[in-house]
């Protein structure tokens, strides 16, 4: 598919003129692929990814969909804000009495935001950080000022803190000796749910979703299960799931939503929504049709 490369937006939303801390990003609607390093991904309307605002993004979108993103720049005192907030303050924080008594489960800095690292991999659009991100959206659509976003922008950089802790909380299950080593195969893990989902539309394997993870079929399917709580399969299901049901609740034809999502048959398409959910939006005409 052709794709063209975009300088990434201004940031109208930036309240002070140093370069920001975290930068936010999400596509609204549409898909954008996006790249920094040697990494690459696809951001959809499901996910969205958090890079240190010092991280040079190339932002290619495809020209015959329709596509908006939403970058929210987050400044090193809003930032610092959340952090000294202690990530505990309500809606979306984490309570003292909650965090594991093992520091080296979860790695350290989370009073140090200088220190704390964010996994630079898709996260979901349903979770907290992510509906936080639709609300500012709405905000800007509202007309609402940068000043008056800050607070939002506080609060996701928490609601953020909490995701990376439930994140570090189940690497922490992976029996390993060294904190080095668990480390390394969440990295792993984490590539291989990135890939699958940036190539959801495609053909996918067993065997190639592990060889993005650098491991055997045994060894990925056990630890992607207990790092992301579902099997590979599922993950991949899931995702396709989604893109199927959001082309057709626009009223999309059937067979395009199952070239889309990558179920490759109209068929493969109507069993996974008959065991999903019969009575969503726009399945009906599909199936009886099929």
């Amino acid at each position: 598919m052709y794709m063209h490369s975009l300088s990434e937006p201004a940031r109208p939303h930036v309240a002070v003129a140093e370069s920001p801390a975290l930068v936010f990003r999400t596509a609204l609607d549409g898909a954008a692929s996006m790249a920094w390093r040697n990494r690459r991904v696809r951001v959809d309307e499901d996910a969205w990814l958090l890079l240190d605002g010092g991280e040079a993004c190339t932002v290619q979108i495809e020209p015959e969909v329709r596509t908006r993103l939403l970058i929210v720049a987050v400044s090193r005192a809003e930032r610092d804000a959340a952090f000294a907030a202690g990530a505990g303050t309500k809606p979306g924080g984490v309570d003292e009495a909650s965090r594991p008594d093992d520091d080296a489960n979860i790695g350290t800095g989370i009073d140090d935001p200088t220190g704390f690292g964010f996994a630079e991999n898709l996260r979901s659009r349903d979770s907290p950080a992510g509906l936080r991100l639709l609300a500012i959206a709405r905000g800007r659509a509202a007309g609402r000022s940068p000043s008056a976003e800050r607070a939002d922008r506080i609060a996701l950089v928490q609601e953020a803190i909490v995701e990376e802790l439930a994140l570090r909380r189940r690497a922490a299950r992976i029996d390993c000796v060294k904190l080095a080593t668990r480390e390394q195969l969440l990295r792993r893990i984490l590539l291989a749910a990135d890939f699958i989902a940036s190539h959801h539309d495609e053909p996918l394997s067993l065997d190639e979703m592990a060889r993005a993870a650098s491991l055997s079929r045994f060894h990925f399917v056990r630890l992607f299960s207990l790092v992301l709580r579902e099997t590979p399969h599922a993950f991949l299901l899931r995702k396709r799931t989604a893109v199927a049901r959001r082309h057709l609740a626009v009223g999309g034809a059937c067979s395009e939503a199952a070239t889309r999502a990558g179920f490759g048959s109209r068929s493969a398409l109507f069993r996974n929504l008959r065991k999903t959910d019969l009575n969503a939006t726009g399945h009906e005409s599909c199936f009886l049709s099929a």
